[in-house]
């Protein structure tokens, strides 16, 4: 019985420290503490980033399903070179349905911290999150930002 108890405790104590949901680094292979330029696949630009910095765009990445929706990816980089850092993981869904994906993100994250009405913000250890639904019609987009990366994530969200 002894034994029987300390393993009840034991879980109990295990549940309390699981919150049950991840702390999301990114979504699918896209992975804002591992991903670099040299990983990119499809075709990358070198660009100018809104804050002045040099950066690289790329395009052409394999889609993702997202809420039952296809999702067109594109990466930003904080650089030009192999090792540059991805600074956004940009999602593009056409003919989307903004109620379904307004459920998925809030399935997966949440209530929004930040919530305006077309615009929702979420953070949670790793990442920002913003998505404009719609962002056109028939159109939203979805960014994820590493935190490090907060500036823009503010500058987005007053677009």
């Amino acid at each position: 019985m002894t034994r029987a108890v300390l393993g009840l405790a034991v879980a109990l104590v295990m549940a309390g420290c699981n919150s049950g949901k991840p702390d999301f680094a990114g979504i699918g292979p896209y992975h804002v503490k591992k991903l670099t330029l040299a990983k990119a696949t499809g075709r990358c630009e070198p660009t100018d980033l809104p804050d002045g910095r040099k950066g690289s765009w790329c395009f052409g990445q394999p889609a993702l399903s997202i809420g039952g929706q296809r999702a067109e990816v594109d990466l930003y980089f904080g650089g030009t070179t192999p090792d540059a850092k991805v600074i956004e993981i940009q999602l593009q869904f056409r003919g989307c349905r903004d109620g379904d994906l307004s459920t998925w993100l809030r399935t997966n994250f949440g209530t929004p911290a930040d919530e305006r009405t077309a615009r929702a913000a979420w953070q949670n250890a790793n990442v920002f999150v913003l998505a404009e639904l719609p962002s056109a019609p028939g159109r939203c987009i979805v960014r994820f930002l590493p935190r490090s990366e907060q500036a823009e994530f503010e500058r987005l969200k007053q677009l």
